[in-house]
């Protein structure tokens, strides 16, 4: 008699500065089943920092609002994307000797390798999110995955170290708790995007990800099935938005909705005499303009974003024939020729990640914009999977114990 699967429910809030998005699915088997979604403008952040808290909440309660319809369930606790300006992210390596007489690596060897990679100095007042696992090396081999059970003399480890500052991610934590909501976990934004988004074959070859959201840019590289180097870009669409609006002297909100309906990363593609009309900020007076001049500032600023990428490209050394080219998500990733845009400044091949990994072609979540919040999901579920979880979650997030960290770094690996 075959037993029945394992059913789950999971949950993802993917908190940025121009919406919140909220999700509910439970899981059976491999298999996820999204049973709600909720979306919010967000209130009272800032490239990913809180600065009105009530604001924030508020847009909270209301994302989840949405989702607990939908699902005929409430939300109890969740894993939270983490972004914002302050990230930090370096490599660092770490290397032990086997102990064991007959040379096997076991979980104490792989510990003490880590816990050697992660003896770095932390900047005051920051705290590490994420130790995610590049690649180990035993005895000079290299680009091993698991060592657990192989012979060796010495072991060695690489590690992809995730910092964010404290008071950030506590604002955070705080104002999913104060919306009625335990936090299980923070997550970093482009590692739960990629989650969504990138293939099994786009990690292991190499992939460059980059989610462009409201307040940020964020960039990931992959290689070897793993994360091997990711940063946060201090610009994002909602700074095309600013441009446009002092530049036409039109409402933030009308330049937004302009950006989106009749904006066009190539001013030469429009014909001069193309006209649009605006309204003046103030006054709300009407008048027309040359829809040309739209797209010139939309290109000025995509223009700076994507140069901000190419440097970032060129200090990694990550080299075009090297890797399977850039995945563009996020709200941004949809402005009319950003793609095309960038493989002329990239000079690499460039599509955009639709959220193929966790919801089929013709559901309301397949966008770009879901991706940090679908992918999230996936990511939930691994860790309920494979990492035991002791009680109920803990307001502020739950602390992982040295074992716990152990038995958790192949979930951190992202396979």
């Amino acid at each position: 008699m075959k037993m029945p699967k394992k059913t789950q429910i999971l949950a993802g809030i993917d908190v940025g500065t121009t919406k919140i998005c909220s999700t509910c699915a439970r899981t059976v088997g491999d298999r996820v089943e999204i049973l709600g979604t909720g979306w919010a403008p967000s209130r009272g952040l800032k490239k990913g920092v809180v600065v009105n808290l009530s604001e924030t909440i508020d847009s909270i309660r209301h994302s989840l609002e949405e989702v607990e319809k939908q699902s005929n369930a409430a939300v109890e606790s969740a894993f939270v994307s983490i972004g914002g300006a302050f990230i930090r992210a370096v490599n660092s390596e770490g290397q032990t000797d086997v102990r064991s007489r007959s040379g096997e690596i076991t979980e104490e060897d792989v510990e003490r390798a880590i816990a050697a990679a992660s003896s770095m100095e932390v900047p005051e007042e920051y705290q590490v999110i994420h130790k995610l696992t590049r690649s180990f090396t035993v005895d000079g081999q290299n680009g091993i995955v698991n060592p657990l059970g192989m012979s060796g003399r010495q072991l060695s480890v690489s590690l992809h170290v995730v910092m964010n500052a404290s008071p950030v991610v506590q604002n955070i934590v705080n104002a999913i708790n104060k919306a009625g909501v335990l936090v299980d976990g923070v997550v970093m934004q482009q590692l739960a995007s990629a989650e969504a988004v990138l293939s099994e074959d786009e990690k292991e070859i190499g992939t460059i990800l980059v989610d462009i959201g409201g307040g940020t840019t964020d960039v990931a590289v992959y290689s070897q099935g793993s994360i091997w180097h990711s940063e946060v870009l201090p610009m994002g669409g909602t700074m095309i938005t600013k441009d446009i609006a002092i530049g036409l002297k039109i409402p933030l909100q009308e330049a937004e909705e302009l950006k989106r309906e009749a904006g066009c990363v190539f001013p030469e593609s429009v014909p001069p005499e193309e006209l649009i009309e605006v309204s003046e900020v103030g006054s709300g007076r009407r008048r027309t303009m040359s829809r040309r001049r739209l797209c010139e500032i939309i290109q000025a600023r995509c223009d700076e974003i994507l140069g901000a990428i190419a440097q970032v490209i060129s200090r990694v050394g990550v080299q075009s024939d090297l890797v399977t080219g850039v995945v563009m998500t996020g709200g941004g990733s949809l402005l009319d020729g950003l793609v095309n845009r960038a493989e002329q400044l990239l000079g690499m091949s460039v599509r955009v990640g639709y959220p193929i990994n966790v919801v089929p072609r013709e559901h309301r979540a397949f966008h770009p914009a879901y991706a940090t919040c679908l992918g999230l999901l996936r990511y939930t579920r691994d860790v309920q999977g494979r990492v035991p979880l002791n009680g109920r979650p803990m307001r502020g997030g739950r602390p992982m114990g040295a074992a716990e960290r152990v038995r958790s770094w192949f979930l951190e690996r992202i396979e």
